[in-house]
């Protein structure tokens, strides 16, 4: 595995992680900021590509309308 490819792993677990805590911290506020910023940084240090920068942002984006979605149909 050669650098690139490891920093690009690394970003990715990182982004990852902080999605799984951001999923703790819903209904928090700004629960989401730090997955949000590991994933703009990632892209901004071109360790993701911008596919995978929309990806995560569609899945951050996916995980509050689930939850707003949750908290509307136990109202």
């Amino acid at each position: 595995m050669n650098a690139t490819q490891r920093d690009h792993l690394n970003a990715v677990n990182w982004i990852e992680g902080e999605i799984e805590n951001m999923i703790l911290e819903l209904g928090k506020p700004n629960a989401s900021a730090a997955a949000t910023s590991c994933v703009t940084l990632a892209f901004m240090l071109r360790v993701i590509d911008e596919n995978e920068h929309r990806h995560f942002r569609a899945l951050i984006d996916k995980i509050y309308a689930d939850y707003n979605a949750s908290l509307v149909s136990a109202a």
